[in-house]
């Protein structure tokens, strides 16, 4: 998720799943050793983070510190980064980002705000719907390649349940 995405008013949970997002990124990339740290390199990526707040995020994650080769202590996922997000996290991109989808033959063009592509298109691939051949993400488009129009149209049904509203 771009942190210049402005997520919907009265979405508190959207911007939760931003910054865990950036946290398991952050985990991911580099060597931190303490919440203060990462409260730091998050502050510095535009996010909110006490110290409470990033122990929350830690625990949710499920990231513990390690010694990778005997070194010191660092904080690591348990998995890779996108498999410790949980579903409700997955929902919570579409909830709060997909604008509406519009049908072309077996394709769908998904329209977000700017920056949130990429992560609705992960939470597309990551929910591995069986009518879902693959997906392409630009900056505020995504492309997904259904089997066929039958399968379009399914598809954009389990969007709008998820999101809660039609996308039509």
């Amino acid at each position: 998720m771009h942190k210049y995405a402005n997520p919907k008013p009265g979405r508190k949970g959207a911007a939760a799943v931003g910054r865990r997002q950036a946290v398991a990124e952050l985990i991911a990339r580099e060597a931190v050793g303490s919440q203060e740290e990462l409260g730091r390199l998050l502050r510095a990526q535009g996010f909110t983070a006490t110290q409470a707040t990033v122990s929350r995020d830690l625990k949710s994650l499920g990231i513990g510190k390690r010694a990778p080769g005997g070194g010191p202590y660092v904080y690591a996922t348990p998995t890779p980064g996108r498999e410790v997000l949980d579903d409700r996290r997955l929902r919570l991109e579409i909830e709060a980002f997909v604008q509406e989808v519009k049908l072309v033959g077996n394709l769908a063009l998904v329209r977000t705000p700017p920056g949130n592509a990429n992560g609705v298109a992960r939470a597309v691939d990551l929910f591995n719907w069986p009518e879902v051949a693959g997906t392409i993400a630009g900056d505020d488009t995504i492309l997904v390649v259904t089997r066929s129009a039958a399968q379009a149209a399914r598809f954009r049904q389990r969007l709008s349940g998820l999101a809660g509203r039609s996308l039509v």
